[in-house]
């Protein structure tokens, strides 16, 4: 399973976040990152409003984190970025075109390793992927 661009630029931008004292800008982070600012932009917007990132306003603002480290699941994160997690066509709703289907057994195969995926995402913390730890 590979996850989307936006998963591993939202891991970074947590990771760098992690490391940090005070607030940084869309800006600070894209440029650290080296992430076109659109996207970082669209990625914070997302963590904040899912409460992971909290965003400060006025002359010392930017975002920062909305929790501690370790109270932030990877697995979570994942979960909040990510479209979709359809591995193969007959796992998306609107796509029920196998010819297979009823009796084909690969859909469930497919559950079970996405759910394998995530189990191991969700045992892991952001302290736990940082240089902190």
């Amino acid at each position: 399973m590979r996850l989307n661009q936006a998963s591993d630029f939202a891991l970074r931008i947590l990771m760098l976040l992690a490391d940090q004292k005070d607030p940084l800008t869309v800006d600070e982070i894209a440029t650290r990152l080296d992430i076109a600012k659109s996207h970082t932009m669209k990625i914070v917007a997302k963590l904040v409003k899912a409460g992971i990132l909290l965003s400060l306003r006025g002359r010392t603002g930017g975002v920062r984190l909305g929790k501690k480290a370790d109270e932030i699941i990877i697995g979570d994160v994942v979960r909040i970025v990510e479209a979709d997690f359809a591995i193969v066509e007959c796992m998306l709703p609107d796509h029920q075109t196998c010819l297979f289907l009823p009796s084909c057994k690969l859909k469930g195969l497919m559950h079970q390793a996405r759910s394998a995926f995530l189990k191991v995402l969700d045992e892991q913390n952001l302290e736990m992927i940082t240089s902190r730890s």
